[in-house]
């Protein structure tokens, strides 16, 4: 009898103490508070915009810098601007500037008249290499040879510009302007090594390197090197790169700092210049070899 009543005051206690919590409980929807959206995305870029996020498949990019507008997505603008992302670049094997804008259906890529520098032809305007823009400002890339190892995407607006970009150098940029944005270290530790060779007995390698550093990972560290060597599609021309470029960044609350350093040395021996059709010419002659080199064989370009 004794061990009987033990047991059902244990069970009262039991019973009372789920009553007494069930009355104190409060209902999930008294006290909800509904937050709004908070969305969270990553960029390369160290200004405070950041790089537009890339369309589906990671080819182009939604937006691009639309000179003194800034950073805008495509459908805010009314200006026609398309941005090339790095994955691009790594997926057509890209080795230069105008490696990249051959897929553009816009822009023609010829060399120079009377010397070795790329000319992009947008909506059949020329625009030299001189005139390229670098994160926005001119006349800080090579002049005739620009190599992807330099930057993350290629921007290219088509149409005047002078009054989003500015004039540059030249005066050029009546059919549009191109601009590269420079490599930042990312969010993760980015390892990358790349080996080629080419049926023109042309061998290249590169490395692409990044870490970020600090309680924050504040302080980022990217460094680029290159080496390209070997023949060209053209007969007998051959062509040598050397690349190293380091750029720097620093993203804290209230302020971020950026700085690029690098060096390209590029050169060319028994390098074909282009010939120009000049009003002399009354019918169009026949279609040359595209690999027959005409050029002395002691011609050559040695450009850092």
């Amino acid at each position: 009898m004794k061990l009987k009543l033990i047991y059902t005051s244990v069970v009262v206690a039991i019973g009372a103490t789920n009553i007494a919590f069930a009355a104190d409980r409060v209902e999930p929807n008294e006290r909800a508070i509904q937050l709004d959206t908070l969305s969270v995305t990553a960029s390369a870029d160290a200004s405070a915009e950041g790089l537009s996020s890339a369309f589906a498949g990671g080819q182009v990019a939604k937006g691009g810098r639309a000179g003194i507008l800034g950073t805008k997505d495509n459908l805010d603008t009314p200006f026609s601007i398309t941005s090339y992302t790095n994955e691009f670049i790594q997926d057509r094997q890209a080795q230069s500037v105008g490696d990249v804008l051959k897929n553009d259906p816009t822009v023609r890529v010829a060399r120079g008249f009377g010397n070795f520098q790329e000319s992009y032809f947008i909506r059949g305007f020329i625009l030299n290499s001189d005139d390229v823009a670098y994160n926005g400002l001119y006349s800080l890339l090579p002049r005739q040879y620009i190599a992807t190892e330099l930057f993350e995407r290629v921007e290219v607006l088509r149409g005047a510009s002078a009054f989003l970009t500015g004039a540059n150098p030249n005066g050029g940029g009546i059919g549009g302007a191109i601009n590269l944005l420079p490599k930042r270290a990312p969010n993760y530790d980015l390892n990358r090594i790349t080996l080629g060779a080419s049926i023109n007995d042309e061998r290249n390698g590169s490395a692409d390197i990044a870490r970020r550093f600090g309680d924050n990972d504040e302080f980022g560290v990217r460094i680029n090197a290159a080496h390209h060597n070997g023949g060209t599609s053209i007969d007998d021309e051959q062509a040598e790169l050397n690349l190293f470029n380091i750029g720097l960044d620093y993203q804290g609350e209230r302020l971020r700092l950026s700085a690029d350093l690098g060096y390209q040395n590029h050169q060319l021996d028994h390098s074909r210049t282009n010939l120009r059709l000049m009003s002399q010419v009354t019918k169009v002659p026949s279609t040359p070899n595209a690999s027959e080199n005409w050029a002395q064989p002691w011609s050559y370009s040695d450009e850092k």
